[in-house]
């Protein structure tokens, strides 16, 4: 048998279930979970195709379709593809033989027949150009239409990602996440704004860097000569001139720069964009030339009006001293022309924008505020005036940039196609749209210099039953588990002294926590019941696995250890089973690994011959009737087997929880076994009361499924039970108001308008397990 201690326990939200270790023995997987990956190094692909605009189309979208298509033809030489061209409304180009087909931006018929054709043709994946303003419909609705036909995966890369869109956009958005095995985008914060706008699952997502080309990193010097640049210091900005690119800021410092720097010469390339030219001609380009005329600085600015090739630029950034990007608005994901100077080597001096932010930071390049000419003129000459400094700046850029080469980008995009062939329903099926993270407002309003109240009346803290350990440990919990999603604001921080405060006067010094305190600070019992004391120590871990302040994790650590001597006296069902996922997750962070390996053992056991005990026909359960907190029961028996290794502890512990997944669900709705007659749980047992308690610990059973037999199902049930806050349920109410608060359940009236701490507790703490399991 697998020694428990050669277990490594990972961080529960980060794992995305609480208590389990990352590696089960393998007699468990090996029964399991057999089957559940397919071998992915058996998927061939054999056909595929690409879709956005192409060259002679000049646009940075149609270069970039290109560059695509050429390197993902190189890492599949034995594909056959089908590259589709979007036409703009009355154009016609002159395409190169790789086009095969060419779809009028404003017929949506044409997008259908593109998908039969597709289908027909036996293609395996298509690999989609995404920008708002190529396809038509509104807000390129078109394009919809092609993409619900097909039958096979969908690689999308998106090229902008509205942070506010409108409501078509959003509606065209979330048919096209719906519909895409993957999304690729070219930023974090790219990804950020998918999650947190679109609700999308990190798991659908793909992080992939523009790409760009692979040249060795080569002295300025020597493309100059060429470009009749010989003993000049070259500034540049590339792309298709139009008044968000900026130009006025750079133009704006060449006087203070060309008192350091006489020879400076600002290279300003690209044509003006189409859709300006169409409505104003050339009235911007020749506004920035009086600019620079006025200025004075007229002979240090070039303007090259065309449309420059692709090795013309090449050679142009390789003959740069410094490459600038000084566009005016933080909303762009991704520039290829900074991808391009970077992974030449550039030093680099942009504003913030999206791309530019990541990109340069931790000195890959300057960051200047938007507008600042001042920072534009310091940043610029620094750079010039210093051959070293640029020279560092250069190789900082130039590695950097590695994983952006074509070659390395083509390799992801192909990995990531032959996984979702792989799993041809996996990334479809499960997407759900998480809402955005839950306000405090309600904790806080619910939590005085004591602690958490208990009880609530309506939306005001109930004074008449004081305070309790049980609601102030998950309190504990839940500011715990938060930091380890991200930094805590100041206002959580304080309210985790707060608790742990409350929990630390809990402890009676001798073998329990007490429960219960009267408004007036007086304990009403001098030892809670077993539940709560083994929630309080679950807390305590919690705390002591978190990234809390030092002193917090310390004092958990403590308490935690004096509390474990004497948790062999918590005797009750749901306090073992709770103890079981505490203890495996106690394991390298406090207390004797030997004993507790005996205590996981000794506990999991005792489970297990409960269920043999009670189990029977029509009722595969621990105990005679259902209570409270059941999932917490076959949750516990999951986590204990797999951890000992043992086959029939997980199987059976699995099979319970799907018995109780059955008693809970009607008519497609996740149905909590009501607290009003616990022991009725008959084929038609009660419906009413429904309290958000049982919500989390089915969740948290779901997601501890899951994570073991990596069996996506136990994901649908845990998000099928979550959907019960949102209006899921038996009465189709909503129970979470406006400022993170939840209501107390649903009875045969609608909804218990009071909001206690168990319910604003239970709602954010099951939005956290799914946050870090999705």
């Amino acid at each position: 048998m697998l020694q428990a201690n050669s277990f490594e326990i990972a961080q529960d939200v980060e794992a995305g279930a609480e208590g389990l270790p990352e590696s089960v023995h393998e007699n468990v997987t090996g029964n399991l979970a057999k089957g559940l990956k397919k071998n992915p190094d058996a998927i061939e692909i054999t056909r595929a195709a690409i879709i956005g605009n192409f060259p002679p189309r000049q646009c940075g979208l149609a270069t970039f379709t290109r560059d695509m298509y050429a390197c993902l033809a190189r890492a599949l030489p034995d594909a056959e593809w089908d590259v589709i061209a979007m036409n703009d409304p009355g154009a016609a180009y002159d395409y190169p033989l790789e086009v095969t087909q060419q779809i009028p931006q404003d017929d949506v018929t044409a997008y259908r027949r593109l998908a039969d054709t597709l289908n027909a043709d036996g293609t395996q994946v298509l690999f989609v150009q995404h920008e708002f303003g190529i396809y038509g419909g509104p807000s390129g609705a078109h394009l919809i239409a092609c993409l619900e036909r097909l039958h096979f995966p969908i690689v999308t890369t998106l090229h902008t990602i509205l942070e506010t869109p409108n409501d078509e956009q959003r509606r065209v958005m979330q048919a096209l996440i719906r519909l895409s095995s993957t999304l690729i985008t070219m930023a974090q914060k790219g990804a950020d704004i998918l999650q947190r706008v679109y609700g999308v699952k990190p798991e659908q997502i793909s992080i992939v860097p523009h790409g760009a080309p692979s040249r060795p990193l080569r002295n300025t010097a020597d493309f100059k000569s060429h470009l009749h640049l010989s003993g000049k210091k070259t500034l540049t900005t590339f792309g298709l001139l139009s008044p968000n690119k900026g130009i006025e800021t750079v133009i704006a410092a060449l006087p203070e720069i060309r008192q350091t720097c006489p020879d400076v010469v600002y290279l300003v390339i690209g044509a003006t964009h189409p859709h300006l030219v169409r409505h104003e001609g050339e009235k911007y380009r020749e506004s920035l030339k009086t600019m620079a005329r006025d200025l004075g600085v007229e002979d240090n600015v070039r303007f090259i009006n065309r449309f420059v090739n692709d090795n013309d630029l090449i050679d142009i950034l390789q003959a740069t001293d410094v490459y600038v990007t000084p566009y005016l608005t933080e909303t762009q994901i991704t520039s290829g022309t900074l991808s391009y100077a970077l992974a030449l080597g550039r030093p680099t001096v942009s504003t913030p924008y999206w791309h530019a932010a990541e990109a340069l930071a931790d000195g890959v390049g300057i960051l200047c505020d938007f507008h600042d000419t001042q920072a534009f003129a310091e940043a610029i000459s620094g750079l010039l005036a210093s051959d070293k400094v640029r020279a560092d700046m250069s190789m900082r850029a130039y590695m950097a940039a590695q994983p952006s080469r074509w070659s390395s980008v083509a390799q992801a995009y192909v990995d990531r196609a032959i996984h979702d062939l792989a799993n041809p329903e996996s990334d479809k099926a499960a997407i759900f749209a998480l809402p955005a993270a839950p306000a405090w407002t309600a904790i806080e309003r619910m939590t005085d210099d004591c602690g958490i109240f208990q009880h609530g009346k309506y939306r005001m803290p109930d004074r008449q039953h004081g305070y309790c350990a049980d609601d102030n440990a998950r309190a504990l919990s839940l500011v715990a588990k938060q930091s380890c999603l991200g930094p805590l604001t100041d206002a959580q921080t304080q309210l985790a002294y707060r608790y742990a405060s409350f929990m630390n006067h809990a402890w009676n010094n001798e073998d329990r926590f007490r429960n219960f305190m009267s408004y007036s600070r007086q304990w009403l019992d001098e030892g809670g019941s077993d539940d709560c004391c083994a929630r309080s120590y679950e807390a305590l871990v919690d705390v002591a696995r978190s990234n809390l302040p030092a002193d917090l994790r310390q004092w958990a650590c403590d308490l935690g250890a004096t509390a474990l001597q004497k948790s062999g006296t918590w005797t009750s069902l749901r306090a073992r089973a709770v103890m079981v996922k505490s203890l495996v997750r106690t394991f390298g962070v406090f207390g004797d690994g030997q004993e507790i390996q005996v205590m996981i053992r000794y506990i999991s056991r005792h489970l297990h011959q409960s269920l043999k005990q009670h189990a029977k026909p029509g009722h595969n359960w621990f105990e005679p009737g259902l209570a409270y907190d059941n999932a917490r029961i076959s949750e516990g028996l999951i986590i204990g087997g797999a951890f000992l290794g043992e086959a029939e502890m997980v199987a059976d512990g699995l099979a319970a929880q799907s018995w109780l997944m059955k008693k809970q669900t009607r008519q497609g709705v996740f149905v909590p076994i009501p607290n009003s007659r616990f022991s009725d749980d008959g084929p038609d047992h009660p419906l009413y009361d429904q309290q958000p308690l049982e919500v989390l610990a089915t969740i948290d059973a779901c997601l501890s499924a899951q994570k073991l037999t990596g069996d996506s199902q136990w994901r649908e049930e845990a998000l099928r039970t979550f959907a019960w806050f949102h209006g899921e349920n038996t009465a189709g109410l909503s129970l979470i108001d406006g400022e993170g608060g939840c209501f107390d359940g649903l009875n045969p009236g609608g909804l218990n308008l009071n909001q206690g701490a168990e319910s604003i507790l239970s709602y954010p703490l099951s939005w956290i397990a799914l946050k870090g399991a999705l």
